[in-house]
């Protein structure tokens, strides 16, 4: 498999964040049941999939655990929750310059949402940017700033973030996100 193009896959069903072309329902269909079987996908369709059933299985996870009920879980439609998260997975991975690289460098993709191709590659470099260090505070708000519809609210949503960071229910939550979903 491409994991490059599986790559760019998981990153599109957000690309509404830089963009008024389409909104997280056109991006974001919703499956009773998600399969993974990616027999008879491409590589970056099964990562966009793989993409939708993490969110899914996010939810599940989060509410299985009662996250929600924690001060602030679900305040700013769940941003706040989704960039610590960032913050606490960054150091799993270790390939950030690559990944970085293929941002900045994306093939012409071709999908069915209707969105242009300046659009996808904005979105790409706006995860390039952010991917260059672990997320803290400043380059959360930087990130948060590229996406037009969150400036006004950037500093609202860093002080969120900074809440639930502090609050060690809600961060050992969050890591078991990742815990399950990746294993």
């Amino acid at each position: 498999m491409n994991t490059d193009l599986f790559l760019l896959g998981t990153l599109l069903p957000d690309v509404r964040r830089v963009t008024d072309e389409v909104k997280r329902k056109d991006t974001h269909i919703v499956y009773p049941e998600l399969d993974l079987g990616f027999k008879d996908l491409s590589p970056f369709e099964a990562g966009y999939r793989f993409h939708l059933w993490c969110d899914m299985r996010r939810e599940e996870i989060l509410n299985k655990y009662d996250f929600y009920s924690l001060k602030y879980a679900a305040d700013i439609g769940h941003l706040p929750a989704k960039l610590l998260e960032d913050e606490l997975v960054y150091d799993k991975y270790n390939n950030w310059e690559k990944l970085r690289w293929l941002l900045d460098n994306p093939p012409e993709i071709k999908t069915d949402i209707p969105v242009s191709q300046e659009t996808i590659e904005r979105w790409y470099a706006v995860n390039a940017k952010y991917f260059e260090k672990k997320p803290e505070d400043k380059t959360i708000k930087a990130f948060l700033f590229k996406q037009r519809k969150l400036r006004k609210i950037s500093n609202d949503i860093i002080d969120v973030v900074g809440k639930l960071r502090n609050n060690s229910k809600a961060v050992e939550i969050l890591k078991k996100v990742s815990e399950e979903i990746l294993g």
